[in-house]
């Protein structure tokens, strides 16, 4: 009986001390703070000042981690303090939109506010509503921020479960209406489709199929003739999956203690040719990282790049001409999902083919 009551206190013990460091937790990341527009004490969080995967990976990824605990533990009762936000990138743009989506969905009142919106930065304002920032929250913004000279202009984000077809031609539609027809817009088509797919097929780990979700965008630059396509999903990730795949043996066999590695590993994921791939049996499912993915930028008549981050790793692969450049290198905080960037440059210099 007293070893019982000895472990009951302890089992107590250990459940206030978890619970006690949530809650310091909450209080580093969202502090309560008094604010204006909200006439009373809110838990604010404070975005960096600029948000992107290259410049400042570490804190926009931890921002979005920060909003992921704090949806679960304050039921979406808390704010980002977007006029922090100084500059944003397009692929930070479309993380933040996805994970307020996932916010949105997790909240018990399914709508969030926009509060003192006419204090964000312009050009923020106008990247966030053009992606459709305000249709998630299900907010209102009148203001209409006309773009600098050079800017990128964006088309609405897109998000969904399953049937990437569609949403892939809607996209595809949305970039050419901001700038010109796209050359090879057939194999762009065919790299969207093979990237949400995957999120269909090795994302997610069963669960309820409403949350398997990708979102994706993109952006023209009308001068410099450049388009970006975005793709993320809030899965397990190509480096932490690659161990279910049928040809994982492949990868023990030619890596050996490299194995464990996730940036060798992703980058072979993407090197991987067919006569390795047949080995293994499974030609197609290779076929669709190297030849739908990569192979949008490496086939393509001009310059362009592939970007992918996922895990702990991030993946490379440039192309200019016949000049090819490939890295993969480790990431100090884990990306929990996998996010994938095509960047063509002249992408409208030839004339497309017939709509899908």
């Amino acid at each position: 009986m007293h070893q019982a009551r000895s472990d009951r206190r302890k089992s107590r013990a250990g459940r206030l001390a978890r619970r006690y460091f949530r809650w310091s937790r909450i209080e580093a990341v969202a502090p309560l703070q008094a604010h204006h527009a909200a006439r009373k004490p809110v838990r604010v969080i404070a975005p960096p000042a600029v948000m992107d995967l290259e410049s400042n990976y570490e804190a926009t990824i931890q921002l979005l981690k920060d909003i992921r605990m704090a949806s679960k533990r304050l039921k979406g009762e808390f704010m980002v303090d977007i006029s922090q936000v100084k500059a944003i990138s397009a692929a930070a743009s479309l993380l933040l939109v996805a994970e307020c989506d996932r916010w949105r969905l997790s909240s018990r009142v399914k709508r969030l506010l926009a509060i003192d919106v006419q204090g964000w930065l312009p050009s923020v304002r106008r990247r966030l509503r053009e992606m459709g920032f305000f249709e998630v929250l299900k907010a209102k913004c009148n203001i209409i921020d006309p773009p600098d000279a050079g800017e990128d202009a964006f088309a609405p984000f897109r998000s969904g479960t399953r049937s990437p077809g569609g949403p892939a031609r809607q996209l595809r539609r949305s970039i050419e209406e901001l700038g010109s027809p796209i050359a090879d817009r057939n194999a762009l088509y065919d790299g969207l489709v093979e990237a949400m797919n995957n999120v269909n097929k090795h994302a997610y780990d069963g669960g309820n199929s409403n949350w398997h979700l990708w979102w994706i965008s993109a952006s023209v630059n009308r001068a410099d003739n450049r388009m970006t396509v975005m793709v993320v999903d809030h899965g397990a990730g190509i480096a932490a999956t690659l161990p279910r795949s049928p040809w994982w043996g492949w990868f023990t066999d030619h890596l050996g203690p490299l194995v464990k590695d996730q940036p060798s590993r992703l980058k072979a994921a993407f090197s991987l040719d067919a006569k390795n791939m047949s080995q293994t049996g499974q030609l197609n499912r290779g076929k669709g990282l190297r030849e739908d993915i990569k192979g949008y930028v490496s086939t393509h008549h001009s310059r362009g790049s592939l970007h992918v981050v996922t895990n702990k790793a991030r993946y490379r692969y440039e192309r200019n001409g016949t000049v090819e450049v490939e890295h993969a290198s480790s990431l100090p905080i884990e990306f929990h999902g996998t996010y994938i960037e095509w960047v063509i440059e002249g992408f409208s210099h030839e004339e497309h083919d017939d709509d899908n």
